[in-house]
């Protein structure tokens, strides 16, 4: 039997709306956002009616799609990001060798320091797109994911390929003897 006060058809179209668009959130933060008791929450969404499945259905799909064109321009971003700094290794690339081989050169410093300097050069050269390729591993497999393309195999092999490589790379610059 109800008691209190009666909820407005307004207010109610308002838990209706954030149900819609926030499908995710807890009776709780709904009665917090709306000034509804919770239970009182609770007895609207069970009412046969106060959510059409339909819609409801409709609107997690469109959520899902906007996740998934958003999930898209990030990774083209990261990769359009990976494509400049690979551009820029690329160009540095002289630069750095010619630095390490001013170092090699001189006769102001301890084989050590030479030794410490070139480790700290050549780290230099592919740590942030190492970083950069794992965080587009991540996003492309939750967008595959979220996209249903839910091949784990494929998608660990992704990113795990693109770690590997970078790995590799930056171990070998890190190698380079010290004439």
């Amino acid at each position: 039997m109800p008691r209190g006060k009666k909820i407005s058809d307004e207010k109610k179209e308002e838990v209706r709306a954030l149900v819609y668009i926030h499908p995710e959130m807890s009776n709780t933060e709904l009665s917090r956002e709306t000034g509804i008791p919770r239970p009182t929450i609770i007895d609207m969404k069970k009412d046969e009616g106060f959510i059409d499945k339909d819609k409801f259905d409709e609107c997690r799909q469109n959520k899902k799609r906007e996740f998934i064109q958003n999930a898209w321009r990030v990774v083209e971003k990261a990769l359009l990001l990976t494509e400049k700094r690979f551009d820029k290794a690329l160009d540095d690339e002289a630069a750095i060798k010619e630095m390490i081989d001013a170092i090699n050169a001189s006769d102001d410093m301890t084989q050590a320091q030479k030794k410490a300097l070139t480790l700290r050069l050549n780290a230099l050269q592919m740590t942030n797109i190492k970083d950069i390729a794992i965080a587009l591993g991540t996003i492309y497999d939750k967008q595959a994911m979220a996209a249903g393309d839910n091949n784990p195999d494929f998608s660990n092999s992704a990113s795990n390929t693109i770690e590997r490589v970078l790995t590799i790379s930056v171990k070998t610059t890190q190698k380079q003897p010290i004439d």
